[in-house]
């Protein structure tokens, strides 16, 4: 009876209509393929995936050597965990929010080959220069950009991804990019550990940065920007200005409105692990930098994993029951918070690191399938010309939720101590979860209403354009 309620229902045709099907049955696929061409298809996918790992290796350098960089700048512990975890990490994120807004405008009117170079390069530059810094402000001033191209950097790709793949591709889509991203997240960060344990803190950004500078300069020679709405059956040109109606009329979807709520309450548990779950297992458990930054890769590779199953799961019910998605999501957000409370609250003197492994690759893996579904989700709900909007109001929402996070983190632990502090924060997956479990009712009727909506534009345009001929 529930999946009953649930069937997709194909719009309304009259004797015109009939004789083309909706755009995710079209030959609209292969006929986008040949316009691209499918090798230089394939390079700029694989350019994007290189400098998506780079980006995000970028994100997590800091966080297995917070307690170095506060002993060379001469900071206290209380200055470590509110300077470097709590303020560092609100600017990172929340100078991220406004670039998003206007990465996510530009990418709906510009050209977005050179918006996703351009961000690529405002991240990759100061991370090389964060090597060079000389005192806390100025390390406040590199990764201040960093944040502003990770902001950016989300708008402009899936609305570029969303033109490369059809919807029945596009959790698989989703879904890799979640695991190349945690690739980069695990990787920077293990090598940040290592080369700190071995080296110092500094040599890990160069390693990143200049990397990144080289892969977006090689994109400006060798991509090809694709056609816009080229796999939805959207046949309009890039627009001048956004459409402020069709924008609006984004807020009132609700699969949005859920994807919203839901990632301003999941950040703030990924904030706080991204800030300070590394030094806390170093310090407060005892298990030292390294066995630490293991721990975090394991569950980078839990996630990795994860991401990889919740997509090729989340593709099969895109392409029978899109219901099930949102059950996949919620549920396995909700079972995240039960290993990573382990991991936080057991006594690190008496449990063996296998132990902590364990537990982090079973939270890594249940934590990930939401953001490898979460992005076709968006993706398959709103219409081109508006993606890269919508997309800039869900980093907003990811910005605010994960800059506020160790902000809120680093008032709790002045109060609480890191330990309550970092388990009361891994309580936001539930009402994440519970939104997620929402998309269940709303995802399949916001679908099929916006394949409706381009179907009846299409037909509108092509009988305009039969007048005037």
């Amino acid at each position: 009876m529930a999946t009953a309620g649930y069937e997709r229902v194909e719009p309304q045709a009259d004797a015109e209509q009939e004789q083309r099907e909706l755009p995710r049955n079209s030959g609209l696929d292969s006929e986008a393929e040949m316009q691209l061409g499918e090798r230089k298809r394939w390079v700029m996918i694989g350019m994007i995936a290189l400098v998506t790992a780079l980006i995000f290796a970028d994100q997590n350098l800091m966080a297995p050597n917070l307690t170095a960089i506060a002993e060379e700048f001469g900071l206290t512990m209380q200055q470590r965990d509110w300077y470097l975890g709590g303020m560092l990490s609100t600017l990172f994120f929340l100078i991220g929010a406004p670039a998003s807004v206007a990465a996510g405008y530009l990418t709906d009117t510009r050209s977005r080959k050179t918006i996703f170079i351009g961000v690529a390069l405002l991240g990759a530059i100061p991370c090389a220069l964060t090597s060079f810094v000389q005192t806390p402000k100025q390390l406040f001033f590199t990764r201040m950009f960093t944040g502003a191209s990770l902001g950016g950097f989300i708008p402009v790709t899936f609305s570029l991804l969303g033109d490369l793949f059809p919807s029945s591709q596009r959790v698989l889509v989703s879904g890799g990019f979640g695991v190349v991203a945690g690739v980069g997240q695990g990787a920077g960060q293990l090598m940040a550990g290592i080369t700190g344990h071995l080296i110092g803190w500094r040599a890990c950004f160069l390693a990143v940065g200049i990397p990144g500078i080289l892969a977006a300069t090689a994109m400006s020679f060798i991509v090809t920007e694709p056609r816009r709405g080229a796999f939805d059956g959207s046949q309009k040109t890039r627009p001048e200005i956004v459409d402020i109606k069709l924008l609006g009329e984004a807020f009132t979807v609700r699969t949005n409105m859920l994807i919203f709520l839901q990632a301003c309450f999941g950040c703030l548990p990924w904030g706080m692990i991204i800030a300070f779950l590394n030094d806390y297992l170093a310090q407060d458990s005892g298990l030292g930098v390294l066995n630490a930054s293991l721990v975090l890769t394991v569950f980078g590779a839990g996630a990795s994993a994860g991401g990889i199953a919740g997509a090729f799961l989340g593709q099969h019910y895109q392409n029978t029951q899109r219901y099930k998605i949102g059950l996949l999501m919620g549920l396995t957000t909700i079972g995240g918070i039960p290993p990573l409370l382990y991991m936080i609250l057991v006594d690190g003197q008496k449990t063996s690191i296998w132990a902590y492994c364990v537990a982090s690759v079973i939270g890594g893996v249940l934590a990930s399938p939401t953001g490898a579904n979460i992005n076709a989700v968006l993706m398959n709900t709103n219409t081109p010309e508006t993606r890269g909007s919508v997309f800039a109001v869900y980093n907003l929402c990811n910005d605010v939720g994960k800059g506020l996070g160790p902000l809120i983190g680093a008032f709790l632990i002045q109060g609480l101590g890191r330990r309550l502090a970092l388990a009361i924060s891994m309580l936001g997956w539930l009402p994440c979860g519970l939104a997620c479990l929402c998309l269940m009712v709303t995802y399949p009727r916001d679908e099929d209403r916006m394949l409706q909506n381009i179907t009846e534009t299409s037909s509108d345009d092509f009988e305009m354009d039969s007048e005037q001929t």
